[in-house]
């Protein structure tokens, strides 16, 4: 057997890309908008915000209702009906929600904010202001009034839940139904005076059947917070911008910590720092910080890598996400030219401390956004201090293409003055083609890297095209690396191969080309268990600098979703890597006398399958199971989670993965274990204790975070977090600190 791939296909894909004959037919959004329409009055009375729908106020306007299943049906009337009504003064906009529900008990994954929003019971509003399918807002809550707000950016697939604001809401509970008003501060979204037509839509979660129901009509295939699918909101009068946009965010802490990988000695550290918030215009955010702390931030999840490369794990500080999709979401997954978690570090990936920065986000015009970013790092032992920017813009054009461009620079400091050729930059530029039905997509992508010395081999570029209906996706992409690209404020997965026996790595550039494909069942007899069948899988092939196969990884899969919500998925993975280095999957403290896997050729073939029950009841659990060949030698693998929601008072996890493998002599087994149990008790809606536990042999690290949260007014937290880390292999503390922080959002 052999893998390969024809080359003609991409030629074909480039010139129906680009080629003026590319032309789709479509629903458009005047279509759309159209047959949803929903009108908007001035309240004729000061609106209380109670959950109690008997006002006046409510009487008369408007009402959406006739919902229609998202999911897993679409265009189905929802068994579940809900009615929305919406008014305005100067200050609000109010939403009256009428949820007709039965249901004993609803399902409530959290009493966090921004926590479990889509796997609870609970209504939603996506609103577009501009009503030009960019940008908009998402605003969530459960049957007991737990909040989610987001941002939404065109192009990008998920919500950015880091975005946070201060709106009322309050929810009443009745046999038969639940009802809810929202009162979301016209100050808080960008919009233009003088249109009086808004997108907007509405999702209702109704987890006691499984069902997600929209009022505005969205194709299965598509997201409901997909903002080219929205209906129109009609307003009698264009609403006014309200002034005073600002918030100050002022922050004070205390830590107390020990490292005992040095003496041991009891560290006393106050601190203090300040966070702005501030409009400018209608439709731009200036961010600031002062002295920025992140120890109230949950600590990374550690993972069992069993790759050669690097893992990305993900930005958690709060500064660097609200409308981060404007720098991260250059690139692709594995290569992202700018990833914020650079910021604060060093080439070795010790930490600086951050003096400060600002971020300059939001739109010019209905068709442009454009971004800064700008921070500033002190200087350590021996480590310059370090200015970090970035510069973005993305132009819509063609109903919801975009074009978009970028600039990075790092630039070193001894003291005021930049130090000369240790500067390291990015720029890019991509386009992407969206059809008016989110139908199609197609992409053509330039980088370069800029450093001192180095002039050639220093740029990568792909080029793609995809599609997906109800039934159908398919996706193409191919992409150049080249071995002089440096993505020093980014990241970028496999251009480095580290040699482990000769303590060495080599960076070698490639070419790659990435094929997705897939088929979806509908089971539409009332008898049969399953929503749908969907088979499919995806061909990677990377090939080195001279056309040699460096890489070529299939996959196929099935996976079978329950009316339960329940699933069900088999994978079949077959390997040819032609491998360059020498390598191990263990940090090799306790195997000092095996040596690491040897550059060459290997072939095998895996298999893995997985179950997930249903997430609907207090306990869930998920099961994965595999094996087969890696590498010269077999792998095993078990990875086990189970949850205990306990009704609104607690959420209990314990997982556990196990790998082990192995391989003939002289080369040693290798056996990695990661437990992580996590208990969140809920006190009230704003009061909750988190306690995250992590054992993982392959970081050689036991780790116990606890934090305690309490929100004593909007926005306004007082945090309690301790911290401990043990080495596992031979048992002794490394550090621990315990850290109380208040921050007071004005």
């Amino acid at each position: 057997m052999h893998c390969s791939f024809t080359s003609p296909l991409f030629y074909l894909t480039l010139i129906a890309l680009f080629s003026p004959g590319f032309v789709l037919a479509q629903t458009t959004r005047a279509e759309q908008q159209s047959r949803f329409t929903l009108n908007i009055g001035r309240a004729p009375e000061a609106v209380r915000v109670d959950g109690d729908l008997s006002e006046s106020v409510w009487q008369s306007p408007a009402v959406a209702t006739d919902f229609l299943l998202k999911w897993p049906r679409d265009g189905a009337p929802a068994p579940q009906q809900t009615e929305v009504r919406c008014a305005y003064d100067d200050r609000f906009l109010y939403i009256g929600v009428v949820c007709l529900d039965t249901t004993p008990e609803y399902v409530i994954q959290s009493l966090k904010r921004d926590v479990g929003y889509w796997d609870s019971d609970g209504f939603a509003v996506v609103i577009d202001p501009s009503n030009a399918a960019g940008n908009g807002y998402f605003f969530g809550i459960s049957p007991n009034g737990v909040q989610t707000e987001g941002l939404i950016s065109s192009g990008s697939e998920e919500i950015d839940f880091n975005w946070d604001n201060t709106w009322v809401v309050e929810t009443r509970n009745y046999a038969d139904r639940w009802t809810a008003e929202l009162a979301i501060p016209l100050r808080i979204l960008r919009f233009k005076e003088g249109q009086t037509t808004w997108g907007i839509n509405f999702i209702r979660n109704d987890l006691t059947n499984g069902l997600y129901s929209v009022w505005a009509q969205i194709p299965f295939q598509f997201d409901g917070t997909d903002l080219g699918w929205t209906g129109a909101l009609l307003w009698d009068v264009s609403p006014r911008r309200t002034k005073g946009n600002y918030n100050i965010i002022p922050y004070t802490r205390a830590s107390f910590s020990a490292d005992y990988e040095e003496d041991g000695a009891l560290e006393v550290k106050p601190g203090a720092g300040l966070d702005a918030k501030v409009g400018i215009g209608s439709a731009l955010n200036l961010d600031l910080t002062l002295n920025p702390d992140f120890s109230q931030v949950e600590i990374d999840e550690q993972v069992v890598n069993l790759t050669r490369f690097d893992v990305q794990l993900p930005e958690k500080r709060t500064f660097f996400l609200e409308n981060a999709d404007l720098f991260a979401n250059f690139g692709i997954p594995p290569i992202r030219p700018f990833f914020s978690r650079r910021i604060g570090l060093d080439d070795d990936g010790n930490p600086l401390s951050i003096l400060g920065g600002l971020r300059l986000t939001g739109n010019v015009g209905s068709d442009t956004r454009i971004g800064l970013l700008s921070m500033q790092t002190k200087a350590g032992d021996s480590i310059p201090s370090r200015n970090f920017t970035a510069v973005a813009v993305n132009r819509r054009l063609f109903g919801r293409s975009t074009v978009s461009g970028y600039f990075l620079d790092r630039e070193d400091f001894d003291g005021s003055e930049i130090m000369k050729n240790r500067y390291s930059r990015n720029a890019g530029v991509e386009f992407l083609f969206t059809s008016n039905d989110g139908k199609w997509l197609s992409w053509l992508t330039h980088h370069r890297s800029f450093k001192p010395g180095i002039s050639n081999k220093n740029w990568w570029g792909n080029a793609g095209i995809a599609y997906k209906n109800r039934h159908v996706k398919w996706l193409l992409d191919y992409l150049h690396m080249g071995e002089n690209y440096y993505a020093d404020l980014g990241f970028e997965r496999r251009i480095e191969n580290e040699d482990v026996a000769r303590d060495t790595t080599l960076r070698i550039g490639y070419t790659f080309i990435y094929n997705e494909f897939g088929y979806r069942f509908f089971h539409d007899s009332e008898q049969s268990r399953l929503n749908y069948t969907e088979i499919g899988g995806e061909v990677f092939v990377v090939l080195n600098p001279d056309g040699t196969l460096n890489e070529c990884s299939p996959r196929l899969g099935m996976e079978m979703n329950f009316k339960n919500t329940s699933e069900i998925s088999f994978n079949l993975s077959p390997s040819w890597l032609n491998v360059p280095v020498s390598f191990e999957f263990d940090d090799g403290d306790d195997l000092t006398d095996c040596p690491p896997l040897p550059a060459g050729s290997y072939r095998y073939l895996n298999g893995s399958a997985e179950w997930t029950s249903d997430y609907r009841k207090r306990f869930f659990i998920s099961v994965e199971g595999g094996g087969g060949g890696f590498y010269n030698g077999r792998q095993y693998s078990a990875n086990v989670g189970v949850s205990w929601r306990i009704r609104t008072l607690a959420n209990i996890r314990m997982a556990a993965e196990y790998n082990l493998l192995d391989f003939p002599a002289p080369y040693c087994d290798v056996a990695l274990l990661n437990l992580t149990p996590r208990f969140e008790i809920f006190f009230a809606k704003n009061l909750w204790w988190t306690t995250f536990l992590q054992y993982n042999t392959q970081s050689d690290n036991f780790n116990v975070n606890s934090r305690l949260q309490w929100r004593f007014r909007p926005m306004s937290d007082v945090f309690v977090v301790y911290t401990d880390n043990y080495a596992v292999k031979f048992w002794g503390p490394k550090n621990r600190a315990l850290v109380l922080k208040v921050n007071y959002w004005l």
